[in-house]
């Protein structure tokens, strides 16, 4: 307990003293600034850990390593465990939006629920009514006094139309709400999915240096995709689509910029021959599908998580190291990682688990295999771009799959 008090005194200590220091402090790792604005935030904070409250505490503690490491000197380790923070807190803070989400669509279902069983009571109601009605028929039957028998009839009736015009004017208006709720939750998927697209597209401009190659285009992209956020945070998800779409077409001209760059600055030949050499070796790797595409090699794995986890099958674990061979012998290839799932169970929690499982994957290579973050990324698509039939075990097999794309510049 001591020594841990010690050691808190002397970070802070070594904190103060680098402010002091002026010029002479190390430079803050602009990941750690940016670990600091979002961790540091309580508002933004507390929206990330509403829902996922594990995963904001594994970014808490990336981000009280990445600060160690900066007190001790360390920016490149101080950087990398920042960077993981910051993943961790975007990734806790994306879940809490899609568990939000996913309750409002819930309560809607909910209400409407309640309206068909407001419906269903109606209709026993206006049963009752009719048998009363035909009860009150044979009642005033029997009565001699035939005008008294009309107008007790007369009232019955009008009495009736009254309350089955009520209740059916209710029940078109609880129908008309859940279906407006029903709309409204579609539209907000329809946006998600928007965002989802650009962010992956601005993420494999980013890995091609675009930002070099094509600033203009990647900054444009970037906007907006933060202008279709805020909108999706301020509850415009109709106006998210359009916004999104630009950042995507303008992170699509950054990558042809990029990829008409790079092919400029190096010879054609010797890179042809080098990605045919890659995909060769990529084909012997036993357990591993192997197939060359327009963006790049991509290499499949499936069985590489236990059900429902994130964390890699450790006899599974040598095909990762296999690829990571690749990786230092094809040293100019930005990698991708994309996880996806089958269709059982939520779409939520299958896009929450993809996300995981590509995290889990990019961890490993960075962790074990020393491989930098500005070279690898990794997103989670969960039972999305499916390349088999759900509907039976071996397709579900074959969706449940780990793409790892080598990118052609």
């Amino acid at each position: 307990m001591n020594n841990h008090i010690i050691r808190v005194a002397l970070l802070a200590s070594l904190l103060v003293g680098s402010w002091l220091a002026g010029c002479g402090a190390a430079i803050r790792p602009a990941e750690l600034i940016k670990a600091d604005g979002l961790l540091q935030n309580r508002d933004v904070a507390a929206q990330a850990t509403r829902s996922a409250t594990e995963v904001y505490k594994e970014s808490r503690a990336h981000y009280k390593k990445a600060v160690e490491a900066y007190v001790d000197g360390d920016l490149e380790k101080s950087a990398q465990f920042a960077t993981l923070a910051t993943l961790r807190f975007e990734t806790a803070r994306e879940m809490t939006l899609r568990m939000e989400a996913e309750d409002r669509q819930t309560q809607a279902e909910t209400r409407r629920v309640a309206a068909e069983k407001m419906q269903k009571n109606d209709k026993a109601r206006l049963a009752d009514l009719n048998k009363r009605i035909i009860r009150m028929e044979k009642i005033i039957a029997l009565q001699a006094d035939a005008s008294r028998f009309k107008k007790a009839k007369e009232e019955e009736l009008k009495r009736r139309e009254a309350e089955k015009k009520a209740a059916e004017e209710k029940l078109a208006a609880e129908r008309k709400a859940a279906e407006e709720n029903l709309a409204k939750m579609k539209i907000q998927q329809t946006a998600q999915a928007a965002l989802a697209k650009a962010a992956s597209k601005i993420q494999a401009a980013e890995a091609l240096d675009a930002n070099k190659h094509d600033s203009k285009n990647l900054d444009a992209a970037k906007i907006g995709l933060q202008k279709a956020r805020y909108d999706f945070e301020q509850g415009k998800f109709q106006d998210v689509p359009a916004s999104a779409e630009v950042a995507y077409k303008k992170a699509e001209e950054a990558i042809a910029t990029a990829q008409a760059k790079f092919a400029e600055e190096n010879k054609k030949i010797a890179l042809l021959k080098e990605r045919e050499s890659l995909f060769k070796e990529a084909t012997i790797i036993q357990g591993v599908n192997a197939r060359q595409e327009a963006r790049g090699v991509v290499f499949t794995l499936y069985d590489m998580f236990p059900s429902n986890k994130t964390t890699v099958v450790p006899e599974q674990a040598y095909l990762l190291d296999k690829i990571a061979k690749l990786t230092k012998k094809y040293p100019g290839y930005p990698i991708l990682v994309e996880a996806y799932t089958d269709s059982r169970g939520r779409e939520v929690d299958n896009l929450a688990l993809s996300q995981g499982r590509a995290q889990s994957v990019l961890a490993y290579f960075v962790e074990q295999h020393k491989l930098g973050f500005n070279r690898i990324r990794s997103s989670g698509y969960g039972e999305a771009n499916p390349v088999a039939d759900n509907s039976n075990s071996a397709g579900r097999a074959k969706n449940r799959r780990v793409e790892m794309i080598f990118l052609f510049r």
